[in-house]
């Protein structure tokens, strides 16, 4: 299916399903209200799929008879709700269906990279298949731009059409402010506005290149989708790599098209650790010099030395830096703080520098 190459129409929607009380007169333990439970399940409760749409390459825009059930939108029961969308050419979701603001039933839904032209067969819960044509359409991105030493942003903005799908959807609304809005089935705002959009990039990664031969997969970093007006989603080297300085790299994406794809890496300066403080035995406030502006501390840990010869590892908690140069960590592998223990607090992978940030466990 050859829609427009390069801008991709992006606004994804899946619809699932809702589940509700079922009603009888007979006996539990009798057969027959057995099998009119059953019916009343498979032939009302169940929502079904009516339209499935291609949105750009990594989406699909789903409509539902109907809302989906809490169970079925819920992020904890991912791998559960991948097993209720059954495709053929090894396509399956990578995020579970989030409802577009403004619906009662259409979702966006991510998946894994599709096809151009292939014809793809969709079966929700074991009902019969809807048929669709895979696209190879990619969202458009202005360009990469380097954040860190070992991390990079692709720049994409709303008024170049281009939105992240926390700007569209019901379950982001709230703290969307005035950057929430609603768009149509063609993707479109209120003024007529065609938008792509970007859907969830959980599990996604990027390919660098530089101009001394090497090459790299750089990945996602969680919760680095979007900011105010524009979307910025964060990629990073494998662990110990870094950007060196002077040197060009080129970026290749399956899911997006780029405008500028090369930068040229700069110094970058780590950030350096201030200072460190418990909040429970499991948690601790974690301070830097200076403010990182964007939650540039996301994906990043560290190591805890006690004085008792122990050692711990925490992993910084997403989202959890509100402005300031103060981000939470948590405890990894169940490992709590304990009181009267020092622990002197030691970045990993050298994203930080650290003189004597000690942690005293309570």
């Amino acid at each position: 299916m050859k829609l427009r190459k390069r801008i991709v129409p992006a606004a994804l929607a899946l619809s699932v399903l809702s589940a509700g009380l079922v009603t009888f007169s007979e006996p539990l333990n009798a057969d027959a209200a057995g099998q009119k439970v059953v019916a009343a399940v498979n032939n009302e409760q169940v929502a079904r799929i009516t339209k499935v749409k291609p949105i750009n390459t990594m989406t699909l825009q789903v409509t539902f008879t109907q809302p989906l059930a809490a169970a079925d939108i819920d992020p904890n029961n991912l791998e559960a709700i991948k097993k209720d969308f059954n495709f053929n050419g090894n396509l399956e979701i990578v995020n579970v269906p989030r409802l577009m603001t403004g619906s009662t039933s259409t979702y966006i839904v991510p998946v894994t990279f599709q096809e151009d032209d292939f014809i793809y067969r969709l079966s929700y819960k074991e009902q019969r298949n809807r048929v669709f044509e895979g696209t190879d359409e990619k969202v458009l991105v202005r360009n990469v731009a380097q954040v860190t030493d070992d991390t990079f942003t692709l720049e994409s903005f709303q008024e170049d059409g281009v939105v992240d799908y926390a700007n569209i959807i019901e379950a982001y609304r709230g703290g969307r402010g005035d950057l929430a809005f609603s768009i149509d089935r063609q993707n479109r705002d209120a003024s007529g506005k065609r938008f792509d959009v970007i859907s969830s990039l959980r599990d996604r990664y990027v390919t660098v290149k530089t101009s001394e031969g090497e090459e790299f997969i750089a990945n996602y970093v969680p919760f680095t989708q979007a900011a105010d007006g524009k979307q910025a989603p964060q990629f990073r080297l494998p662990a110990g790599q870094t950007l060196k300085q002077g040197v060009t790299y080129r970026v290749y994406s399956q899911w997006a098209e780029i405008d500028v794809k090369s930068f040229v890496a700069n110094k970058k300066a780590p950030f350096t650790l201030q200072s460190a403080n418990a909040i429970d035995s499991q948690s601790f406030e974690l301070q830097l010099t200076n403010d990182p502006q964007s939650d540039l501390l996301a994906g990043r840990s560290v190591e805890l030395h006690g004085n008792d010869g122990s050692t711990l590892q925490a992993q910084y908690r997403y989202s959890s830096r509100k402005g300031g140069a103060v981000g939470i960590f948590d405890i990894a592998n169940d490992g709590t703080l304990k009181a009267g223990v020092s622990y002197t607090v030691m970045p990993l992978n050298n994203w930080a520098t650290a003189t004597n940030v000690v942690l005293q466990g309570k």
